[in-house]
Formats: C-alpha cells, structure tokens, sequence
C-alpha cells in the first residue's frame, strides 16, 4: 500500500483490510453455518449507508471512504462465503470477486477506463495467492493503481507459486513495480 497515492491509499487499504478480515472469518470456520452468520453481517452492513454503519468497527469506519456503489465489496463478501466448502473451495469465485473488487477500486480512483485492467490485475492475484494461477498477462496500470500493479506483478514473476515476497529478489521486484509499474 505504500505506492498507493495518499489521495487513494485510505480506500485501497480498507478494501485489502476487508479481504483480509473475510480471509480470517472463513480460515477461521469451524461450522460453516457460523461463518456464513458472520459474512452475511458484513454483506448487510456494506449495503447500509456509511452514516448508519456501527462506529465501534474501525473497519466499516474506514470503508466509509468508499463512494457509491457498494456492490464491489458486496461481491467481495460472495467470493469469500463461497470458499466456505471445505471440499471444494470456488477459487474462481474468489477470483471473479477480487476482480470485481480491482474495478471498483479503479472507479473509486476515477479511472473507469483502467477498470478492467485492475480487476484482472486482482484476478491474477487472487488465482496466484491461491496456488491455482499460472502465467498471467503483462498489465498497464496508472500510479493511483500502483498497489494493484505490485500485487500483479509479483504473482506474475512467481507463476502462481507461492509466497509472492520469497527471497531478495521478490522485494527488488517489488521495489521496481511500484517506482516505475511494471
């Protein structure tokens, strides 16, 4: 989040805290019903109006940035609740949902133009973190996607094996994608 633009860095950071936060609840299931409780919560508090969200959840304080349409970070909820079998994860779900996320987050930056080149940053990212990705395009971002771009970048160089930051090399890289993109 460090290359993000101070203008944009609040809102990306909420929504990666949001993805991680969805991470957590769904690693952390023990019951599945319990978990969907608990997505189903968040997908009811991002459908209310920022004013009307609980203030004790610095979390949904954060995402108070975001402007609009909600439905990127309502998928978001959907792509993570539909990790919840543990025989059959939908990574493609998750990955679809991460996409939409990018693109949300492209329009949150006023780049409507770059959206669909942020959602597939975020969709590469999403098959690679998940031991399901492989060789991904090269992408063109502008710098209020910067973040998005060093993600992409870093699941690029490591052909869907994980960790993204492994070695010396992997921070270089990541050093270099976020000064100049790519």
């Amino acid at each position: 989040m460090a290359y993000a633009p101070a203008a944009h860095r609040q809102t990306q950071l909420a929504a990666f805290a949001l993805d991680a936060k969805l991470a957590d609840i769904v690693a952390g299931a023990r019951e599945v019903l319990l978990a969907q409780i608990k997505l189903a919560w968040w997908r009811e508090r991002l459908a209310e109006e920022p004013a009307s969200r609980p203030r004790g959840q610095p979390l949904l304080v954060a995402l108070a940035t975001w402007r609009g349409s909600t439905e990127p970070l309502q998928a978001l909820v959907d792509g993570w609740e539909a990790m919840l079998d543990p025989d059959q994860p939908d990574l493609q779900a998750l990955a679809e949902a991460r996409a939409a996320l990018g693109r949300g987050l492209a329009e949150q930056a006023g780049l409507p133009a770059s959206a669909q080149a942020a959602g597939a940053a975020l969709h590469g990212w999403s098959l690679a973190s998940s031991e399901a990705g492989g060789e991904l395009p090269k992408l063109s971002l502008p710098p209020e996607l910067r973040a998005l771009a060093v993600l992409h970048g870093l699941a690029r160089r490591r052909k869907g094996q994980l960790p993204l930051l492994e070695g010396p090399l992997a921070l270089a890289a990541a050093i270099r994608i976020g000064m100049i993109g790519r």
